[in-house]
């Protein structure tokens, strides 16, 4: 059965895979990168788990407040952990320095790896696919997937412009 999936799976989610596990690769180590660049990822991971999640829940209430709350808790604690540590901003050049982390990697596989085995389970289980537990656990899993990298590319953009602004000279 393992075979069957893996062999009627589109060869376009596969280069995706690739692309994921390649930039979550690049993210393990110390790098000096350009703003919009910076922000990529974790607009991925928002687009994918959004997509996801609308795909899974259609607009179910319970679900949707579940994904909310996961996002914005797991936002916060991702925005308070990132704190200054492993993060300096350049904003004379337009760049930030970050300090690598495996953290994307996991997140990217983990957004690919639950929105492959929930297409995978809606073809073989349908029916448990559409029920209340499991879209409350999916939507809390795409919550998640969209507030750790949010938080912490928030933080990143705070912490740019407070170095921005403490580098622009005061008017007097």
């Amino acid at each position: 059965m393992l075979q069957q999936m893996i062999i009627h799976t589109p060869l376009w989610v596969w280069a995706f895979l690739a692309f994921v596990v390649y930039r979550g690769w690049l993210a393990g180590a110390d790098r000096e990168t350009p703003l919009l660049k910076v922000a990529l990822i974790p607009l991925l991971l928002l687009a994918l788990s959004l997509h996801g999640l609308y795909a899974q829940s259609q607009a179910h209430a319970p679900a949707l407040a579940a994904a909310a709350l996961a996002a914005l808790g797991s936002g916060f604690l991702s925005w308070a952990a990132a704190g200054r540590a492993g993060i300096a901003p350049h904003p004379t050049r337009g760049t930030v320095w970050l300090r690598g982390s495996w953290l994307p990697l996991l997140m990217m596989v983990g957004v690919f790896a639950v929105k492959y085995g929930v297409a995978v389970l809606q073809v073989l289980y349908s029916t448990y696919v559409q029920g209340t537990l499991f879209t409350l656990a999916v939507s809390l899993l795409y919550g998640l997937f969209m507030g750790v990298p949010v938080g912490r590319l928030l933080r990143i953009l705070h912490l740019y412009r407070q170095a921005q602004s403490s580098a622009t000279p005061a008017a007097t």
